[in-house]
């Protein structure tokens, strides 16, 4: 079941989009708050999958919550207004939808949602928007991802951008291969590893292609050689 919390500062807006969702099926409103404030403490609680997130509330909008969190769901924005359509998509929203939402445009909303719960395979593709620019990076291409709070930064040989993703986030879609998880702020790819070396303390330091340097932490050099029969 996916938890959803619902923000909005209007009440009949909340039950509404509650209604609403329960006829879509495998979603479960575990929250429905009417400003940022709670919003924040609610949000951190209860780690939802999803937010369904209006902008202009009295105590702030939508993209101050955003910026304040800590742990990042996906969110779709809900709101009376079009003029922060452009913003909303800078934070990878995965859709905006202007009230009164029907139930019909709710539904392709969760369906883009839903489909981002699927894992990714090797040669999926990362949509990427970096400053004006829009384009593709193949997975199979990362060599390594770097938590930076709530982005997770993609290194490649000659490129590093940074996705609006949190590196949990990216972490439940990857493949168990070739995919290892260095500790709580890496994880690499281990197609490109160019050496590897002991560290004083008993741990691995990972040596890659693209001369980025990532230590293992000692639970994970351990399973790290557990899995390759080191």
């Amino acid at each position: 079941m996916n938890k959803v919390v619902i923000v909005d500062d209007s009440h009949l807006a909340r039950l509404e989009l509650k209604a609403q969702l329960n006829e879509l099926g495998d979603l479960e409103v575990v929250a429905e708050v009417p400003d940022i404030i709670e919003a924040k403490a609610v949000i951190e609680q209860l780690q939802p999958d999803l937010l369904l997130l209006d902008i202009n509330m009295p105590s702030g909008s939508g993209f101050d919550l955003l910026a304040q969190l800590s742990y990042v769901p996906h969110v779709i924005f809900v709101t009376a207004h079009d003029d922060f359509a452009v913003k909303s998509f800078e934070v990878n929203a995965l859709d905006y939808l202007l009230k009164p939402v029907t139930q019909a445009r709710l539904a392709i909303a969760i369906e883009k949602y839903k489909k981002l719960q699927t894992p990714l395979e090797v040669d999926s593709r990362f949509f990427i928007k970096d400053g004006q620019r829009c384009f593709f990076i193949a997975l199979e291409d990362v060599q390594v991802f770097e938590a930076m709070g709530n982005y997770t930064r993609l290194h490649t040989q000659g490129r590093a951008v940074s996705v609006y993703r949190t590196l949990a986030n990216i972490a439940e879609r990857l493949p168990e291969e070739p995919f290892f998880r260095a500790n709580r702020s890496w994880l690499f790819n281990i197609h490109y590893i160019a050496s590897l070396e002991q560290e004083s303390g008993g741990t691995l330091e990972v040596i890659l292609e693209n001369k980025m340097s990532v230590s293992l932490s000692r639970a994970q050099t351990t399973a790290f050689k557990q899995r390759y029969k080191l």
